[in-house]
This record gives C-alpha cells, sequence and structure tokens, in this order.
C-alpha cells in the first residue's frame, strides 16, 4: 500500500492526574470495549525505541510546531521480542497517520551495530524510507520509553481512546531487550497521559466524558520529548 493510499486520523492528547485517569477508566470500561490485546486487567505493557538526527531534528521541531513532522521508532509490547514493529508516525497538526512493519530481534540488533544495508534491499517501501533515514539523514538510537497502556476501542469513528500511566526512560543504556533495563520515572508526580484517536468523528458521550475533569487540558506532548530529558 502505497502512503497515499493511507488515511490520516484526528488525534489530541491531554495530561491528567492519577485520580482523573482511574476514574475516568472506569466511565470509559462503561461505554467502550478494551482493546482485544489487553490482559485481564485492560492493560498491556509498551516499550518504544526512539530514533533521532544527530542534531536532533525531531526535537527542534516539535519545541518549534513544525506543522509536518515524522518520528522513527521500534516498539514491542510486554517484553516479547517475537513481535517487533517498526514505526514511522507522521504528524500532520491534529491529525497522524503510522506506517508500520514487521522486525525480528537479530535486525534491531544489526541496526543498533549500525549495519542496516539489508533495509535498503527490501522490497517494502517502509524499510527503504527507514534506511534513508538512517545512511542519508543520519537517524540514530536516542531514548526508550516504558508505559503501561489502558486502551479502549469503539466502531463508532473508529474511535481509540488509551491512558498510558508509569512513563518511565532509563539514564544510562539502550538495551531495549533487558527486561532489567534500569529507569527512572519521567513525571514523580504521576500524570497519566490520555490519547485520543478517530476517523471523521467522536461520539460526543465520550468527548464528554473526557472534558469533564477541570485541569484536563488538550496540548501538544511527546512522551519522546519528554524522556529526552535523561538521554
Amino acid at each position: 500500500m502505497l502512503l497515499q493510499d493511507l488515511k490520516y486520523r484526528n488525534e489530541y492528547k491531554h495530561v491528567m492526574n492519577k485520580a482523573q485517569a482511574v476514574i475516568l477508566k472506569s466511565r470509559l470500561k462503561a461505554v467502550m470495549l478494551p482493546d482485544e490485546n489487553a490482559d485481564e486487567n485492560g492493560e498491556y505493557f509498551i516499550r518504544s525505541l526512539y530514533f533521532d538526527t544527530y542534531d536532533n531534528k525531531a526535537v527542534g521541531e516539535k519545541f518549534d510546531g513544525v506543522a509536518y513532522r515524522e518520528k522513527w521508532r521500534i516498539r514491542f509490547y510486554n517484553h516479547d521480542a517475537s513481535v517487533i514493529r517498526l514505526e514511522n508516525k507522521i504528524k500532520r497538526i491534529n491529525s497522524c497517520l503510522k506506517v508500520s512493519g514487521e522486525m525480528t530481534k537479530d535486525e534491531v540488533l544489526k541496526i543498533l551495530n549500525k549495519d542496516y544495508d539489508f533495509l535498503k534491499e527490501s522490497k517494502e517501501p517502509l524499510r527503504q524510507k527507514f534506511h534513508r533515514a538512517l545512511a542519508c539523514e543520519g537517524h540514530v538510537a536516542k531514548t526508550i520509553t516504558d508505559y503501561t497502556r489502558t486502551p479502549f476501542v469503539s466502531a463508532l469513528g473508529n474511535t481509540r481512546v488509551t491512558i498510558d500511566s508509569d512513563l518511565r526512560s532509563p539514564v544510562v543504556g539502550l538495551d531495549i531487550f533487558d527486561p532489567d533495563l534500569p529507569t527512572v520515572s519521567v513525571f514523580p508526580d504521576e500524570r497519566c497521559v490520555l490519547e485520543v484517536k478517530y476517523d471523521e468523528y467522536i461520539p460526543e458521550y465520550i468527548y464528554n466524558m473526557i472534558q469533564q475533569f477541570d485541569g484536563t487540558r488538550t496540548m501538544s506532548m511527546s512522551k519522546y520529548l519528554s524522556c529526552r530529558k535523561f538521554l
């Protein structure tokens, strides 16, 4: 599938405190379904390895509020390296597009060792584009983000609401496959990140649930940028 054939989705982020997150989770459970990949507690763990240029282009564009920007990351869930995703996330004002493909652990280790010519030889456009980012634009691994996600979905508007808690990042080291990698909390006050994604519309009752909390605000924030204060 060509990039121009893919569909952008609306995306908004909010920051809320832990108590607000607990209340919102209980209310969303009554009107939305849990993501099919969530465990019995309705959660899963996400670890992502983010890439940026040597001069931190992605960081600079975020600070400057550039309308169109891209990020590269490698991600897997629940410390299970049998399924790894390479993701190119494209942001255009308040809409987003995520192009993803599979990778193996051996391929990720090669990339971390700057052995990435195999990407150029691939017929997959995503891999070829990632090779250009690494070889021509100077992208390198910059930081890791860890957090626990509570996801909710609704067929109406293809709406997805996620609440990310316990955002953590390593102070040193980028061994994404180390389950015991030492990390520190990014938000000492236990703030949570609420993300809302939908196609043409979001159901009004879901929108009202999200907006009713005092202090909950739509904002331009980035878990990647928040974790870059350590590495």
